[in-house]
């Protein structure tokens, strides 16, 4: 691989750096993103030496996805019941009376 072909990977890669961040962390998988990378990319051997800090680093990360999804969800939730409340607190009563069925005549 020849030198242009080196700085067009690294330019690459600084370039798109900041939206794969963005979208990790806009998916709440950034701490297991992190885990990943520091675990099989830059410290193997650290995390071969110790695997019971590396394996409580990787639970951390995953519990913070669990609890991070479950707040979102029950905020959505909440506003979805907030929003029904308030369509069903100001919508205006229809009342067109006693209504006949086909073939019946008052």
């Amino acid at each position: 691989m020849n030198m242009i072909q080196q700085l067009l990977i690294v330019v690459g890669t600084l370039l798109a750096l900041p939206f794969a961040v963005k979208l990790l962390w806009r998916l709440y998988l950034l701490p297991l993103g992190c885990w990943l990378v520091a675990t099989r990319l830059f410290w193997p051997k650290w995390a071969a030496a110790n695997e019971t800090l590396s394996l409580v680093l990787l639970v951390a990360s995953i519990l913070f996805f669990v609890v991070a999804w479950a707040l979102r969800y029950a905020a959505k939730k909440r506003r979805e019941k907030e929003w029904l409340d308030h369509v069903l607190k100001t919508a205006p009563v229809l009342d067109y009376g006693q209504i006949a069925f086909h073939g019946e005549t008052d």
